[in-house]
This record gives structure tokens, sequence and C-alpha cells, in this order.
């Protein structure tokens, strides 16, 4: 007589032959593409992980160079797939599984299909190859996080659901175990949307593929009562209500030398019940188009043991996030001089011809001596004083982790603590600190980092 465990593989494989597609249908014979202008057998061949004479068998093409646009050629190997090849965007809360079941297609033929090295990683915004089949049923689930010493049977038994039916969902073939407060899907539902915590309505990132210097927007919307946490990177987000919404927003800043690549974003929620769930996904990082400048300047203001505690300084007076939001709309310019400048934001430079290890971190505006410096929204001083590269320095705190700084002044007219209204004057046109001549040099810094000037006079953020 067969084992227990002999019995419930024998069960898992029957399941498996039920929720998997059926190759030998002939209407099932693999996934259509569609030849696209500039396209050849042999790159479509490689795109797809197979050879010219396996397409033109499968296709009974006599002349494998006699492809055009608009021609329709099935895809050999990936038998028991149909539908049309069709590219789609991985959405924030997307993973293989959901995907899979959205478009009614095994996982494994998703990750085979895209030649997925890691399919655990789908990052926000990658271009994925779907076959979009109009006849075909997503089947229908819903999410449950499991807590710690869930089993899958436990699971199964407390929702009504068969554990072998939701292994054949979650991909799980043989395994008979689970981790830990990652999404389940189970039988029934409403359909998969996303692999989001169950109580999570919506995860939306602008922009979705961010530029180094960009600032970004994480914007949740939770399906009761609860809060929201996270990290990109290295970089802790400050998640706030916003009243309009009902959403949790948060602001963060992309670091002008943020290496191009993926980063990984971890969001946290937490239920009013106690509840935590977390949820992890890269962001890709792209990089900025800036240009290269070299500057002679005193040798004391890029010593390291000058810059370093400055730079310490600074970096501590922006390092909070208050809850209060005291701007709204695009924030103004700090001076009148704005159809040109000087110089630009993350514009790499090189001090005395000692490399490119330096950015320029703000906007320069024009500007003689003691000409007038405006606030550009309404906020709190929390930093104006005398320093060696910044000189005369003044940093205000608009709220959510948004502050903006006033650079090299002739003479600050305000002073830590005092509030102050956009286009009041805080400070003068100065040539003090690390600079080659009188400007004003205009910083904004969100989350901690310095960002780009210009996306927060052109547009509104939350």
């Amino acid at each position: 007589m067969p084992s227990h465990s002999s019995r419930l593989l024998i069960a898992l494989v029957v399941v498996l032959a039920f929720v998997a597609p059926h190759p030998a249908a002939a209407q099932d014979a693999g996934p259509i593409y569609i030849v696209q202008e500039g396209d050849t057998l042999i790159g479509i061949a490689f795109r797809f992980g197979t050879t010219v004479e396996a397409l033109a068998a499968a296709n009974g093409l006599a002349d494998p160079g006699a492809i055009f646009p608009g021609l329709q050629i099935r895809i050999p190997g990936f038998e028991g797939v149909s539908g049309v090849l069709t590219t789609r965007s991985v959405a924030v809360g997307d993973s293989l599984e959901s995907i899979a079941l959205r478009y009614a297609t095994p996982p494994a033929f998703l990750a085979r299909l895209n030649r997925l090295v890691t399919p655990t990683r789908l990052y926000v915004d990658l271009p994925l190859i779907v076959p979009v089949d109009e006849e075909a049923v997503p089947v229908s689930a819903e999410i449950q996080i499991p807590s710690e010493g869930t089993t899958p049977l436990s699971l199964a038994v407390r929702t009504g659901s068969n554990p072998w039916i939701v292994a054949a969902l979650n991909g799980d073939k043989t395994q008979l175990w689970h981790v830990p407060f990652s999404p389940r899907f189970l039988p029934g539902g409403t359909g998969a949307v996303d692999a989001l915590p169950g109580g999570v309505v919506s995860v939306d990132l602008d922009p979705i593929r961010p530029v180094q210097g960009d600032t970004t927007v994480f914007r949740v919307q939770l399906a009761g009562p609860g809060t929201v946490a996270g990290t990109l990177g290295t970089r802790e987000l400050h998640f706030f209500p916003e009243a309009e919404s009902g959403q949790h927003v948060a602001l963060q800043g992309i670091h002008a030398l943020q290496d191009p690549g993926l980063v990984e974003m971890t969001l946290t929620f937490a239920t009013e019940a106690g509840e935590t769930f977390e949820f992890v996904q890269p962001v890709r990082i792209e990089e900025g188009d800036y240009g290269r400048e070299v500057l002679s300047v005193p040798a004391e203001t890029v010593d390291p043991e000058t810059t370093g505690p400055e730079d310490a300084l600074i970096a501590a007076a922006l390092a909070p996030a208050s809850p209060t939001k005291m701007w709204s709309g695009p924030f103004l310019f700090p001076t009148d001089y704005f159809d040109s400048f000087p110089s630009f934001y993350g514009t790499r430079r090189n001090y005395n011809n000692t490399g490119w290890s330096y950015y320029h971190t703000g906007l320069d505006l024009y500007g003689n001596r003691g000409k007038p410096i405006t606030a550009p929204a309404p906020g709190i001083v929390v930093f104006a004083g005398p320093l060696t590269v910044r000189g005369n320095t003044t940093y205000i705190d608009h709220g959510w982790g948004v502050y903006t700084g006033y650079l090299h002044q002739s003479e600050i007219l305000v002073e830590a603590g005092q509030r102050v209204e956009a286009g009041e004057v805080v400070g003068a046109v100065g040539d003090t600190g690390r600079v080659t001549g009188p400007h004003l040099h205009w910083e904004i810094w969100v989350g901690g980092v310095p960002v780009q000037p210009f996306d927060w006079t052109g547009r509104a953020f939350p």
C-alpha cells in the first residue's frame, strides 16, 4: 500500500493535471507573435529562446527571410499556451503569480517566455511579454496573508480551500510550506489583480521609473484604518495621510549620484488591530542627463576636513519630516531672475582638477549683491547662519520632509524658528563661501536628498 506522503504526491499530480493547460489541443500549439517592422527570424528566435529552423518548421516557412510586418507566426516550445504575444508593463504590486492568474498562464511559462533570471524580482515598469487570449478566463482568486506558524493545511482548512489547488495557484508544485506573511492566492474572490496584502487597495508610484534627481511620490490606498511605513533602498519613506484623497503619501528624492539600476522598495502596512504585512518590489532608477563643468575655488572649501562636518551638520538639520504640509501648488522662484541660469542642478563638477566626484546640489540664479531673496512657499526657518562652504545660509522647512536652501547670501534676514510666507524676503544675494562671483544657489531637499528645483516650480506636488 502506498505511504501517506505518496498518496499526497499522487493527489497533487492529479490536481495539477486539471489546473495546468493541456498541450494536446491544436489551438493551443503555442502562442502567436505578430511580426513588427525591422524584425528578422533570427531576432525573433533569439528573443524567445528557440531556433530559426524550429520557427520555420512550426510555421511552414519555405523562405525564412520572407517575413513581413503583420505576419502571424507561432512560437514553438510553448505548447499549452495560447493567445497573441503582447508586451505589458509590470505594475506596482504585481508578482509573477498575479500576472499569471490575470492572463490565465502558468507562472513557469511566463518566466521561460521572458527568460527571467530572477522571476521573484519583477521591477516596476518591467516590459513583460504575455499571451493575450480574448477567450481565456482568468482563474478567480483572492489573497490571504498567512501569519507565523500557519501551515498550508491549516490555511486551507480555515478558508475552506483545497490545499493542492492552492499549491497549483501559487506555483508551489510539491512544496508543502510557505513563507510567513507572504501573499497566498486562494480559489474564489473577484479575481487576482495584484499581489498586494489584503486591506491594501492600491500602491502608486510617480514617476513609475524615477531618474536621478527626481522627486518620487508614493501613494497608498488602504481599505480601512491603518498605517504605512517603508524604505526605498537605504532611505526611509515618511508617509502622511492626505485628507483630500484619503491616501497615505510619501515624498522621496532620488540622489543625483544614485547608481542606475534596481533599488528595493519595501512597504509595511499595519492594521488598526495591530496586524502587520510587508510587500517588497524593486524599482528601477534611470540615469539623468547632466552636464559637466570645471571650477577653480579656494582650496579650503573642498578640504574634506571642512566639507565633511559641514555636510553632516546640514544633513542632520534637514533629516526630520514634520507632519504639517505648509505649501500648496507649485513653488515660486526665490528671485526675479529665472529666465536664464549660470549653473544647473545635477551638473557634475571638477573642483581644482581633483576629479569628477562632486555635483551641483542646486540651481544657480543670477543676481547682484543685495538682490532680495524671497521664500517660494510657507515654512519654518530651521537654520540661519554662516558656513565655510555654503557661506551665509538659510534653510526652510515646508513640511513632509521638504526643505529649501539659500546659499552664499550677503545678508540673512530671518532666524531659526521664524515662520515665513510665500514671497517674504528672507535674505540678500551675495558671494560668500565657495563661489566664483555673486549669485544665489537655491536648493530643494526631499527626504534628505537635494532634488531638481525645476520639478517643484513646474508642477504642484501633494
